[in-house]
């Protein structure tokens, strides 16, 4: 470690420096700061949970609330910013209070390993390369560094809300035989959460968290939007206009939940054609350069073979 430090001192590359300084920097802060907090945790955590056993502060992962806002102060200016970061992460079901601290650790942490990476092994893709060529590839490379668990995350993101949008007539048609035989809202919920479990479990989870709100005393209204806002679709929101305005103005739930049970599982049909009728596009470009050039190779091989014999070439 000693040569190689000399070495890059000799060559006079001070990003290279720079680079590992910060990197030696931000490695012992997160393991000081995860080793100081640790006792700390523990401590409050005992002191709140008392002789049972058991805790009641909701901290995870080794990290006290207060150096969370810290470091979320420091990366997020307002905020708006900060509550925004949270329900994203939220939707891609990371619902620890520590998830935007252990988020933004991961995004520094990755863009500082990428560049220092690119920065160090760069002689290895373009031999003799300059300094600055060095230096914009280590830059252009921490920065996608950066921004890959964001992308990484939406990409769950995405995924999930697929998968709720897709299991979400399901449950409507689960909710229309429950208040059909004449079970209550809250009764309702709890029961299908159980029923839908093995078929879309992300769903099952969420109306699971829907139920035990209610139980510790939250309105029905309050319920459906943080329902609306951790599932992150159209379909939960219009579901939560519906039950409000048929509590508000006393219209039948049943026949309101049939017909919306209906529509949604129209437009799932319709969503599963539309990616029907993509799917020929799509299969372009595999066809092009996979299936095409061999089927031709195969197909003018013995051609090409009797050419070569007859004509003795």
């Amino acid at each position: 470690m000693t040569e190689f430090i000399v070495s890059l001192a000799q060559r006079g590359d001070l990003v290279f420096f720079g680079l590992i300084f910060f990197s030696i920097v931000m490695v012992t802060l997160v393991v000081f700061n995860f080793l100081t907090n640790a006792v700390e945790i523990r401590r409050r955590t005992q002191a709140i949970s008392g002789p049972s056993g058991k805790t009641q502060s909701g901290e995870a992962f080794g990290v006290s609330s207060a150096s969370q806002g810290v470091f979320e102060s420091f990366l997020l200016t307002d905020d708006k910013s900060k509550s925004q970061l949270r329900k994203f992460l939220t939707m891609a079901g990371y619902e620890s209070r520590s998830a935007p601290f252990i988020y933004q650790s991961v995004r520094i942490a990755s863009g500082l390993v990428v560049g220092f990476l690119t920065a160090v092994n760069f002689d290895y893709v373009i031999k003799d390369a300059s300094f600055p060529v060095i230096a914009a590839g280590s830059m252009a490379m921490t920065a996608l560094g950066f921004f890959l668990p964001k992308t990484i995350v939406s990409m769950r993101r995405d995924g999930l809300c697929e998968g709720y949008r897709n299991g979400f007539p399901d449950f409507l048609d689960l909710m229309v035989i429950c208040t059909d035989a004449g079970v209550g809202v809250d009764a309702a919920i709890e029961r299908v959460s159980r029923d839908l479990y093995n078929a879309h479990p992300g769903l099952a989870q969420n109306l699971r968290v829907m139920s035990l709100e209610l139980r510790a005393g939250r309105s029905l209204r309050e319920a459906l939007e943080n329902l609306a806002d951790r599932l992150g679709i159209a379909e939960a929101k219009s579901f939560s206009t519906l039950l409000q305005q048929s509590e508000e103005l006393g219209s039948s739930l049943v026949e309101s939940l049939r017909v919306y049970s209906d529509e949604m599982r129209a437009k799932r049909y319709s969503r599963a054609e539309e990616k029907a009728h993509g799917l020929p596009a799509k299969l372009v470009i595999p066809l092009g350069l996979f299936i095409f050039p061999v089927i031709m190779g195969v197909t003018l091989f013995p051609v090409a073979l009797r050419l070569y014999s007859a004509l003795g070439i």
